[in-house]
């Protein structure tokens, strides 16, 4: 039984030996490919390289390592004014559809935020001539007749469809405070 026991570690030991050796002599085959792809001047024969299955995925990493050097480097451009960044958005949208969802997406936003501006703006400011009762609707719900003193400047808002006019006033105690005047009334009272 001892016999056949060593003679088993014998055949084990030679084994191990023989996968030692053929291992030692494929990393060498494939450090010899590696440095023959290395030293070709033929970019194709690089890329063609990658799939040799003589070579180990150490020497395959070290090869991609070296075509990365060699291809050139990307050079990232920030856009630096709203036109350049919606320069890039729409070059970007225009050949990837997902730019372009993502474009429409982004400028949703932008269009409301830029449409409530435009009509929270007062458009001039304005004097009456005279002085003229106006009810005013404050933001916390509640109305107030507030007589306005002649010289008192209001912020014209817009005119509405029928031509009267939409003012706002500030209030140290309520905040805003709008009011509706008539086409006729404004035109006769207000000042520019």
């Amino acid at each position: 039984m001892r016999d056949r026991i060593a003679t088993l570690r014998k055949r084990l030991f030679d084994a191990r030996a023989d996968v030692d050796a053929s291992n030692r002599e494929l990393r060498q085959a494939s450090a010899r490919k590696l440095a023959e792809l290395l030293a070709s001047t033929d970019k194709t024969a690089l890329l063609h390289g990658l799939k040799d299955p003589a070579l180990t995925q150490y020497d395959r990493d070290r090869l991609e390592q070296k075509i990365e050097e060699l291809l050139p480097s990307r050079r990232v451009r920030i856009p630096r004014t709203i036109t350049d960044t919606l320069r890039f958005g729409l070059r970007h949208a225009r050949y990837h559809w997902r730019g372009l969802a993502l474009l429409i997406i982004m400028s949703i936003p932008v269009i409301t935020v830029g449409g409530m501006a435009e009509r929270n703006t007062g458009q001039m400011k304005i004097r009456f001539n005279t002085k003229i009762p106006f009810v005013w609707l404050f933001p916390d719900g509640h109305s107030e007749a507030i007589p306005i003193s002649i010289g008192t400047v209001f912020v014209l808002m817009g005119r509405e469809a029928n031509g009267d006019a939409r003012l706002r006033i500030w209030s140290s105690d309520y905040g805003y405070g709008a009011a509706t005047m008539t086409a006729e009334a404004f035109d006769q009272y207000a000042q520019f």
